[in-house]
């Protein structure tokens, strides 16, 4: 028997805090525990864990899940058996996994959590994927299990363009691609059409995207840190006024918050959003050149938390852009070298020191 997947209801014990422009959070980071705890962000013992945690609703152990949640989780969701049932229920109606078609692990970039996402075909759905997020915080226990359809990876009109612009990536030293790719697995700026091929890119130490428990924007490794213009190009628009916020607490003072939008020609611009209050180096009728320092990694406007937001789009404002694939070149994404391709969700990227051969890699 075959379903719509689309009239599950997801089990979700706790709100999700998963980082995109697209899904922005009101709530203030939880603080770190100061003893930290045996499952470090993004360690093998925090990826092993959220595997292990699928495996129990796999196979049904309500008990060692209901067990595993954390405290909040538990508040949130009721009781065990409000859990047992609604598992009991996603099981009868998915069936079991006929294949893992992928998965991928990140940081939360606003809590001490490892992030665990898998891509499932079930074998009582058809034609749609089951998407499942799991975080796991550092003593192991579960802060988010969900369950929903993956949506349809709708392209667009410009889902074959190639770039026309010799992109570089608009940073220093290795940084973690936080949303990026062609799917809404992948990339949760996909879900909405203005901002399809966005990219959000995060700076991590040991696994991690801030010191101590990250409740200023000071404690970000990104924040203050320089952004790098992708080519050279007119400066087309700045704003530069807006307040950087404190983590968690985004508002809408303005769509993008501080911004720099860059004409490349033929029709290709390149959006820096996010940007640090009055860091931008530029004014509107300036000339940019590639790899030049144009503002600072900030966190205003409808940002949960410091990163780099960019997108290539096809006009300054009027008609409304669309969003364009930002093909890179010359970087390094895990340790291969790529000579032109679109970061994905999960990679640690740079750009290529000027010497490096130039040899096909594929990213993904």
């Amino acid at each position: 028997m075959t379903f719509r997947l689309h009239s599950i209801i997801a089990v979700l014990l706790f709100p999700a805090l998963l980082f995109a422009q697209a899904r922005p959070e009101s709530s203030k980071p939880a603080a770190a525990p100061s003893s930290g705890g045996p499952y470090p962000v993004m360690s093998s013992q925090a990826k092993q864990r959220a595997q292990q945690i699928y495996k129990m609703f796999g196979d049904g152990q309500v008990g060692a899940m209901w067990a595993a949640l954390a405290e909040g989780a538990k508040k949130n969701y009721g009781s065990e058996e409000r859990l047992a049932a609604n598992i009991k229920s996603l099981r009868e109606r998915l069936g079991t996994e006929a294949k893992m078609a992928d998965e991928e692990f990140a940081p939360s970039l606003a809590k001490t959590w490892t992030l665990y996402s898998r891509l499932s075909d079930f074998s009582k759905t058809t034609n749609v994927q089951v998407v499942t997020n799991i975080a796991i915080n550092e003593h192991g226990q579960v802060e988010i299990f969900q369950v929903g359809p993956e949506r349809s990876p709708y392209q667009g009109r410009f889902g074959g363009y190639k770039d026309a612009t010799k992109l570089k990536l608009p940073f220093k030293g290795e940084w973690f691609v936080d949303q990026g790719g062609r799917s809404a697995f992948q990339n949760l700026n996909f879900n909405n059409d203005d901002q399809r091929f966005a990219l959000d890119f995060a700076l991590l130490k040991n696994g991690r995207p801030f010191r101590g428990d990250g409740s200023d924007s000071s404690d970000y490794y990104c924040f203050g840190q320089p952004v790098l213009a992708t080519a050279e190009g007119t400066v087309v628009d700045v704003q530069d006024g807006y307040q950087d916020n404190p983590p968690g607490r985004p508002v809408n003072d303005s769509p993008r918050g501080n911004m720099i939008l860059i004409a490349h020609g033929k029709s290709e611009f390149s959006l820096l959003t996010n940007l640090k209050q009055n860091s931008i180096k530029f004014k509107k009728g300036d000339k940019v050149k590639q790899g030049e320092v144009i503002a600072e990694c900030g966190n205003s406007g409808p940002s949960p938390g410091p990163h780099i937001h960019y997108q290539l789009q096809n006009s300054a404002g009027l008609p409304l852009p669309d969003s364009l694939p930002a093909q890179f070149v010359d970087y390094i994404a895990n340790g291969k070298l790529v000579p032109v391709g679109e970061p994905v969700r999960g990679e640690t990227v740079s750009n290529a020191p000027a010497s490096a051969a130039v040899q096909p890699a594929s990213t993904k």
